[in-house]
């Protein structure tokens, strides 16, 4: 009877972890007390982390009972005279998807 018991605790609590399907067929977010969520990515409150692929966002949980959460996005700068700037890698979290610096060999291998 106790292993029975065991093992049913263990469905409920593997069920209870997976997300749900609404009834348009869509995942939902899994609630995790003390985490703001965005898409599929959790932060917890009063921490930062990278926002989901495709955003190129930083967020800022700040309160979970209010749902609020700030965010900042990649600096803004200006490449050097005969560089340009590459685009947003929107398949990378940030801030490896901010823009880099394009330089010819010549400028990048000067001393």
């Amino acid at each position: 009877m106790l292993k029975i018991l065991i093992c049913v605790v263990g469905i409920i609590a593997t069920v209870a972890c997976l997300p749900t399907v609404n009834d348009q067929g869509v995942e939902e977010p899994v609630d995790k007390p003390g985490y703001c969520h965005i898409k599929d990515v959790y932060i917890k409150e009063g921490e930062q982390g990278p926002g989901p692929i495709g955003q190129c966002r930083r967020y800022k949980c700040i309160s979970v009972a209010d749902r609020r959460m700030s965010f900042v996005t990649c600096p803004g700068w200006v490449p050097r005279e005969g560089c340009h700037k590459s685009e947003h890698d929107l398949t990378k979290q940030y801030p490896a998807c901010c823009p880099k610096e394009i330089c010819p060999d010549e400028i990048t291998n000067k001393d």
